[in-house]
């Protein structure tokens, strides 16, 4: 297991601060899901993003999605590869695709959400 640098944590966090003022609604929401034990804090998902898929993270962002929150993770793995992977927020397990409706759908390597 990889621990997490402290400059991954940094770019988490520029990452995070880079989000445009009009999603302060979105960032308070996230903020109160964290506090009433709805999602894990973004600290200890990526702590089990980097034991699945030890790389650089590149992007994250907190999506609701079919009813529950999802931690949607970008990153460089350690063998060059991009990849893009879905964390369930409450509990930090790796899905093996993105949340649709009812079921979990999967991901289209040519699929961008951007």
């Amino acid at each position: 297991m990889k621990p997490i640098s402290l400059f991954q944590c940094f770019c988490a966090a520029c990452l995070l601060a880079s989000v445009p003022a009009f999603a302060d609604s979105d960032h308070n929401r996230a903020r109160e899901a964290v506090l009433s034990g709805e999602i894990m804090p973004l600290e200890q998902v990526l702590q089990q993003v980097q034991k699945v898929s030890p790389g650089k993270i590149l992007k994250v962002e907190l999506e609701r999605e079919a009813g529950m929150w999802v931690y949607e993770i970008k990153l460089l793995r350690d063998t060059g590869v991009l990849s893009k992977q879905y964390f369930d927020a409450k509990s930090g397990a790796l899905l093996q695709g993105k949340p649709r409706r009812s079921h979990f759908g999967d991901w289209d390597d040519d699929e961008d959400d951007d």
